[in-house]
């Protein structure tokens, strides 16, 4: 039954797809919230030496990230089903003289590796999975005994502002309803705990972080845009919102406005990550 589950979700559809302009969201994203996730995978023991898996690696950011902290005597095998999103990893993997990082094309239910590895990471990848604790416990037959197992995830309902902003509430309820009509668990971040424990790991440590932002020259107007462009076909299809009612155009001035005129204070989507060690 689940490795069923699992197959089910290496073959449905990635809801954002792999386009150029998805992908440089993503790297954008990722500069966002980078700082969050050097701090879950210090906090989770990922250090010199190491030899790591990033599963769902996209474009490569999270690899990135890990690469600086193994250092050049370590090394990170980053893996997704995307040959575009790897072949831009791959790209930016050697314009920054990253040599401590391999890029694999593999659908996770067929990966395998020669040998296991120290540590085993992701981010945003979990919710993609209807049954993320099976993905979990098969890839778990990549890691050594005793090695760290890190994944961080997104909480949507964590985000706010004060004093409230009608269009940047309403534009993050949009994202949350396109993502949930898709069978997107968007609560993943919040069962991380669970999950880990039904994949046969310890209880792991948690910790959420969160950027807050205002004023004009705030990244999250251009955030909640794209994001939001991406989702636009299917937010029509879903019927959570036509193009007319969301104006794409014009959004991320709309928001800009909007905070800066009443001074608001916003805090984005929180990142959630968990953290343990294989027993």
């Amino acid at each position: 039954m689940m490795q069923g589950q699992a197959t089910v979700a290496q073959n449905q559809p990635y809801i954002l797809g792999h386009t150029d302009t998805e992908l440089d969201r993503l790297i954008k994203q990722s500069q966002f919230y980078g700082d969050l996730t050097t701090n879950v995978l210090h906090l989770a023991g990922l250090k010199p030496g190491m030899q790591a898996l990033d599963i769902g690696c996209g474009a490569g950011d999270v690899s990135f990230l890990a690469a600086k902290l193994v250092g050049p005597e370590g090394k990170v095998v980053g893996v997704d089903k995307s040959p575009e999103a790897l072949a831009l990893a791959a790209r930016r993997a050697s314009s920054a003289r990253l040599m401590n990082v391999q890029f694999m094309n593999f659908d996770l239910l067929e990966l395998s590796l020669a040998e296991p590895v120290d540590a085993l990471i992701g981010r945003l990848v979990l919710m993609y999975f209807p049954d993320p604790a099976a993905m979990l416990r098969r890839l778990l037959n990549f890691v050594k005994p005793g090695g760290i197992v890190a994944f961080q995830e997104m909480d949507m309902d964590a985000s706010k502002s004060e004093p409230a902003c009608e269009l940047f509430e309403t534009s993050l309820w949009r994202i949350k309803q396109t993502f949930t009509r898709a069978d997107v668990d968007i609560r993943t971040s919040l069962r991380l705990g669970r999950i880990f424990e039904e994949a046969g790991l310890p209880a792991p440590q948690m910790i959420g972080g969160t950027r807050v932002e205002s004023g004009p020259d705030s990244p999250a107007y251009e955030q909640v845009t794209e994001i939001t462009r991406t989702l636009l076909p299917l937010m029509e299809r879903t019927g959570v919102a036509t193009a007319e009612e969301v104006g794409i155009e014009t959004l991320a001035a709309r928001l800009r406005e909007e905070t800066v005129t009443r001074n608001a204070t916003l805090v984005s989507p929180a990142m959630i990550g968990a953290w343990a060690q294989k027993v």
